[in-house]
């Protein structure tokens, strides 16, 4: 999945993001992150628990096991239990749950809005869209000069659209297509003024721990 929102991906998202700015006072900036999390929490309770399964097995099994088949075994029950969590990106999302992916991803999301200073545009017309290509999670944050300038039933209608990203054959193709969509929406709605400059920069990279 990753793989999908490569440099040529990004460097067509930049040219979209030109044109948007070139036709309206919105300034959009468009955040790819890889992965958030690790979640390694899931894989270590998971291969805890088959570690404890294969233990109780041996333990209650009417069959005699030498010590060392004991000890292989439980240890076997671990780190095939952490190891196979961990390396099927779809069991461990189905394990992390999508409200816990949703809100991380909206969390730095949020984080990334603050710190990149996406809020400081002259007319608060900035809008981050952060992605968080594992977490297959899509957050659209607008400042409130974007929020209050579309009607409502257009916000519905872009974020459905957005949502809908990752269960397409091409996730990036699919997001490029909706980016361009906004080109008509920002058009109407933030038109461009008089003296508009580019406030931000359009590939925004924000190190949250620096």
């Amino acid at each position: 999945m990753t793989n999908h929102f490569n440099d040529e991906t990004r460097a067509k998202i930049g040219k979209v993001i030109a044109q948007i700015e070139s036709q309206s006072h919105a300034e959009l900036v468009v955040i790819v992150k890889d992965r958030i999390q690790g979640y390694a929490e899931y894989p270590l309770a998971v291969g805890a628990t088959l570690a404890f399964v294969a233990l109780s097995y041996f333990r209650f099994s009417p069959d005699f096991y030498e010590d060392w088949m004991i000890y292989a075994g439980t240890v076997l029950g671990f780190v095939l239990g952490a190891v196979l969590t961990g390396g099927i990106p779809f069991l461990l999302r189905r394990l992390v749950g999508r409200k816990r992916l949703a809100k991380t991803a909206e969390i730095m999301a949020r984080a990334c809005f603050q710190k990149g200073g996406i809020q400081h545009t002259r007319d608060k017309t900035g809008m981050l869209i952060f992605i968080a290509v594992w977490e297959r999670q899509i957050v659209i944050l607008p400042d409130r000069g974007v929020e209050s300038a579309i009607p409502p039933t257009e916000w519905q209608t872009i974020q459905h659209d957005f949502q809908g990203v990752f269960h397409a054959k091409s996730p990036a193709a699919d997001f490029i297509a909706k980016l361009e969509g906004l080109l008509a929406v920002f058009s109407r709605y933030i038109p461009q003024v008089e003296g508009d400059t580019n406030e931000l920069p359009d590939h925004l990279e924000v190190d949250l721990w620096a």
